[in-house]
């Protein structure tokens, strides 16, 4: 929530100067899917009429693929990336080494992250229902 509120903040015309500092750090789409995330995330909370817990690894399971194809795209755009990129001048054009880090091993880590929870979950709830 914290990052899809920054993205905003970040997109007012007073922070322009902020924005090109840290564009080659974010990317154009910084925290557009993790708004989408907590919109379905509100959407499956105020809708669920069966359990919490069902609700929640729903929920998870949907957060896992939301990020799942941001790491897809963070993946195909640094394959696009050209070494020109690194160097170019214009701060809206140009492509930091660190990029990756935070649009696909930082991802990464949380999908596994979830994905162990839910496994984990999984497993408890077999052995209790033998």
């Amino acid at each position: 929530m914290a990052i899809s509120v920054f993205s905003f903040y970040l997109n007012l015309d007073i922070n322009k100067e902020l924005k090109s500092t840290l564009m080659p750090y974010t990317g154009w789409g910084f925290g557009r899917g993790y708004m989408t995330a907590m919109l379905f995330i509100l959407i499956g909370l105020t809708a669920a009429k069966g359990s919490t817990s069902r609700t929640l690894q729903f929920l998870r399971i949907f957060i896992i693929l939301l990020m799942s194809v941001n790491i897809y795209d963070g993946v195909q755009d640094w394959l696009s990336i050209t070494p020109e990129d690194y160097t170019n001048p214009n701060p809206y054009l140009r492509y930091d080494a660190l990029t990756p880090i935070y649009t696909i091993i930082t991802p990464s880590f949380w999908v596994v992250v979830m994905l162990t929870a839910l496994v984990w979950n999984y497993f408890q709830n077999k052995k209790k229902a033998i």
